[in-house]
């Protein structure tokens, strides 16, 4: 998928699709930024704790009970935000 049609599959998916927040509104879509953060040289840790809580973001993958494969990314601001 190229960065352009990429772009244009996960805003969509972001602002209608995910099941964490509510859908954007027609009244919020005037008021809405947004931010791109392009997610490259990912380094495999060596331990759980191999990184750093507001400075490295961190990338899971594992496989369930199912066999289905999962995986999340979190920007390193992500835990701040949390309050983690």
């Amino acid at each position: 998928m190229n960065l352009q049609s990429g772009l244009r599959e996960y805003a969509i998916t972001s602002a209608f699709k995910d099941s964490r927040f509510s859908p954007i509104t027609r009244d919020e879509f005037t008021k809405l930024s947004v931010s791109v953060s392009i997610l490259r040289h990912f380094e495999d840790g060596n331990d759980y704790l191999d990184w750093e809580v507001g400075v490295h973001g961190i990338r899971i993958e594992f496989v369930n009970e199912k066999g289905n494969k999962r995986t999340a990314t979190y920007l390193p601001e992500v835990a701040t935000e949390q309050g983690i």
